[in-house]
């Protein structure tokens, strides 16, 4: 079963992260605003992967005042887990 989140990122330029989460693993990512080719090259490499080992890998990256966007896609992935 696919299904679809939108997060609202604090923080950062990216205004906006869509993705799907099908059986545990994260797809489709799209950062709206921010870097596009920093947004674009974490959302190609995540995709497919499991949203815990997402989570593990970018959690924590800092760029601007303790926050990136992809520590913001982790809180997101997170927010998953916490509603499943």
């Amino acid at each position: 079963m696919t299904k679809h989140y939108v997060y609202h990122p604090q923080g950062v330029c990216s205004s906006l992260i869509t993705f799907d989460v099908t059986d545990g693993k994260v797809h489709n990512i799209v950062f709206t605003g921010g870097c596009r080719g920093n947004t674009q090259g974490v959302a190609a490499l995540a995709d497919g992967m499991e949203v815990e080992e997402v989570i593990r890998r970018v959690k924590g990256i800092n760029c601007h005042n303790g926050v990136s966007c992809p520590d913001q896609l982790a809180r997101a992935l997170e927010k998953t887990l916490q509603e499943a």
